[in-house]
Formats: structure tokens, sequence, C-alpha cells
């Protein structure tokens, strides 16, 4: 895939713009933010007629202004089955720290090499949310556990881009404020792999007498990028679940 040079000068203005609007509403703008979705392998959640069930892709391929995207496959792949009779799609993903959202429709499945799915160009892409450290729990069914120490596990009761809490029967006597904890490891529902980073003890909420656990919360150290999107965009999943339960 050729990525046109979005920099010329008959063009400053509109990417200007894409900077400080509230929405991408011009070919140009939204081309520029595509562009750096396509370069940093920003994982997109896929909505399918408003269902319940979020899917995850990635793109593949911008052409030009207002011609059809390729996406890959959806995962997990009974998706592929329903964005072929959708009639409508919707696209949200997390760029730097901002939520953005667009509609777009299915136009075909293609096959070569590899199969991908072809999508209508956005019309407007929105702002949806600004905010680098939105938390959000885990539903019931899908704890998060995370490994703090070497065979102790505990579960999470919110997590961000920039930390995590979780309860514990551990006192503040054995992992007191300041604490560095050199291997923190969890999984995510929306990825197939363990996220791994340093951190710190920043906060600890002493329990009720013996039937609820103490609380802490600890504060990610040097996490790289593409954690922090992954954890940005599990919110973002998070948060549509939510939104919809209580629309329901």
């Amino acid at each position: 895939m050729k990525l046109f040079d979005f920099l010329k000068k008959d063009r400053e203005s509109d990417i200007l713009k894409s900077l400080i609007s509230d929405d991408l509403v011009t070919p140009a703008q939204m081309m520029v933010n595509l562009g750096e979705v396509w370069k940093r392998k920003t994982t997109l959640i896929v909505t399918i007629d408003d269902g319940s069930s979020t899917f995850r892709t990635m793109l593949l391929e911008i052409r030009k202004e207002n011609e059809p995207v390729i996406i890959d496959t959806l995962m997990p792949k009974h998706g592929n089955q329903f964005i072929e009779s959708s009639n409508s799609i919707r696209i949200d993903y997390n760029l730097e720290g901002t939520m953005y959202s667009f509609q777009t429709k299915y136009i075909e499945m293609m096959s070569g090499r590899f199969t991908a799915i072809k999508i209508a160009f956005p019309s407007i892409i929105k702002k949806i949310q600004k905010r680098n450290a939105f938390r959000v729990s885990p539903p019931i069914d899908k704890p998060i556990i995370v490994t703090i120490l070497k065979g102790v596990t505990e579960e999470v009761a919110d997590i961000s881009e920039g930390g995590l809490s979780f309860y514990s029967r551990n006192s503040a006597n054995k992992l007191s404020i300041g604490t560095v904890l050199e291997r923190v490891s969890f999984e995510l529902p929306t990825i197939d792999r363990h996220i791994e980073t340093s951190a710190v003890v920043r906060t600890f909420i002493k329990g009720s007498r013996g039937t609820v656990k103490n609380r802490y919360g600890i504060e990610f150290i040097n996490m790289n990028m593409s954690d922090k999107d992954s954890i940005a965009n599990y919110a973002l999943v998070r948060q549509i679940e939510t939104i919809r339960k209580k629309m329901s």
C-alpha cells in the first residue's frame, strides 16, 4: 500500500483543522487520522448493527480520499459472517488518548493472498472522548487476574492506561505504599497475550473487618505505547458495554 503525501501545502490548512476541531469533517482530515491508525497498527473495535457484541480488527489499506478502505477480518471469527449481511457498522478506536468513532458500510469480502474486508470511507469521524486515563471495571463474568508477585495473583477492581487497583487479603505491612513491583502481568479479554510491566504501589484502602478485602492501587512504570493502546481499547469496549446496559 502507498500512503499519499498528506503534507503538501494545499492541504496544510485541513491538517491544522484536524488537530484543533472536535470532529474530523473533511476527507483530508480523515486521511491524516486514518494514516496514523494504519502506521501505529491501532486496534479497531467493530460493532455491527448496534449489536451487543464487539469485534477486533486492524486497518490494512487506505488509498485516497473518499475511496473504500480495507480492514482485516474480524476477531472473533464469527463476526465475519455477521458483517456480510450487516446494515450498519460502527468503528471505534483510541489514538494517543483520544477516542474516535465513525459509521460505515460493508462493501465486499476480498480474497487473494489473504482475506480482507472492504468498507466505505467515513463521512465524518467523531471525537467521542479525550481522556488519557479513563478507569473501567471488568464485568463479573470476565474478570481480569493480575500477578503482582511470583505466585501471588489478585482480582482487578478497575484499570486504566495509567494503572489498576486490585483486591487483596494482604495487609499494608506486607505491600506498603512506595513498593516497586518489578514484574506485573495480566491478560485483557480483548487481546491474546499477556501485558507485562513494572509498577509502584500508590494507594491502600483497608477493608472493613474480615468480609471485605483490602484494596491496592498501583501505577504502571515505563509501559510501552502498544500496551497502553491495548488497555485504552479495552476501556472503550467496556464503556460501550456499560452504555448499552444502561439503555436496555
